[in-house]
């Protein structure tokens, strides 16, 4: 039996589902609750109960594993957090939430990293294992080295960033950085930063980010065909082997970037993401960089920038980087 951590202190809110809020309507395995990568078939339609309450997790830290915190509504201190799957829907109007299954000894729990609607219906798109863990699975940050264009033009360095520097944003101007973070990770499975080649999205030199940052493209056509011209596309779902690829081995210095609001900023000259502030990303940055990030945020919400997110379908079958890249210049 896992015992309690008396000193454990709390990381994260994430709202959360019993796994079995989200079951099959329509498809193969009708009636089944969503589960790991073989328990699911892409295509079958899920939905949420609408009766299904929702609980709060409380996420901690214990030594490398994500745990239970106190105070959380679901498990008991101490206990282990297992991630198992993490799987894409898409609801009927088109929009794609990721959704994490997750394991406290025994007990089953589906984290939305997005909103759910128990009026709607969504369709699973692809399913994968999620290696690492829980604390990592939704990163929003730059490596060491990535340039970023300030309020007078220049490209400086992430790392030499410190509050109050301006920085030039795609729709406000020049805004103040209000908080700077940093973590080392080994490059390793959920971790492994992806590496854009220059100029595979027209970036001046090489780019590299961790793989659930968000790059900011617009299409001059609309060429992944989504009906949207503003898309915010996670960087893993850009990797073709080529011109863009996983950065396997050692470790990685990640770099997070806070404004008062969530900003399309410029690295190595393309436009990207800076952090939002949610639960997921919380629990992704370490107890002492969390609760810094607390402190800076008083309590402040933040809203995510307007732009659609491709789905992993949107962009499979075709080397979407390419696709996107010459659709950006037109």
């Amino acid at each position: 039996m896992t015992k309690p951590a008396p000193l454990l202190t709390a990381l994260s809110h994430c709202t959360v589902y019993p796994a079995a809020a989200l079951s099959v309507e329509t498809g193969a395995l009708m009636g089944d609750a969503i589960g790991n990568v073989t328990d699911v078939v892409a295509g079958d339609i899920y939905i949420l109960d609408p009766k299904a309450m929702s609980q709060e997790l409380v996420l901690g830290r214990q030594g490398a594993q994500s745990v239970v915190a106190k105070g959380s509504s679901v498990g008991a201190a101490g206990q282990i957090v297992t991630p198992l799957a993490r799987h894409q829907i898409m609801g009927e109007r088109g929009a794609s939430v990721e959704v994490l299954v997750l394991d406290i000894e025994g007990q089953r729990l589906a984290l939305p990293l997005g909103p759910l609607s128990s009026s709607d219906e969504y369709t699973l798109i692809s399913s994968s294992t999620v290696d690492g863990e829980l604390n990592h699975v939704s990163q929003v940050s730059f490596a060491r080295g990535t340039r970023i264009t300030m309020a007078n033009g220049l490209q400086i360095p992430v790392e030499q960033l410190t509050a109050g520097d301006r920085v030039l944003t795609r729709d406000n101007g020049p805004q103040p950085v209000r908080w700077t973070g940093m973590q080392t990770v080994r490059a390793e499975g959920s971790n492994a930063p992806v590496v854009i080649a220059r100029n595979a999205l027209n970036n001046a030199e090489d780019l590299v980010l961790s793989p659930d940052h968000r790059l900011f493209i617009y299409q001059r056509h609309d060429t992944i065909g989504i009906g949207m011209a503003e898309l915010l596309v996670r960087a893993r779902h850009l990797v073709n082997g080529e011109t863009i690829w996983r950065g396997r081995g050692g470790h990685v210095d990640y770099f997070h970037l806070l404004f008062d609001a969530h900003e399309i900023i410029y690295v190595e000259g393309i436009p990207a993401e800076s952090l939002l502030v949610s639960p997921e990303v919380l629990a992704g940055l370490g107890e002492d960089l969390a609760e810094e990030l607390r402190g800076s945020m008083a309590g402040q919400a933040q809203t995510q920038h307007h732009g659609v997110e491709p789905s992993a379908s949107d962009l499979g079958g075709v080397n979407a980087a390419e696709i996107l890249r010459r659709a950006s210049r037109r």
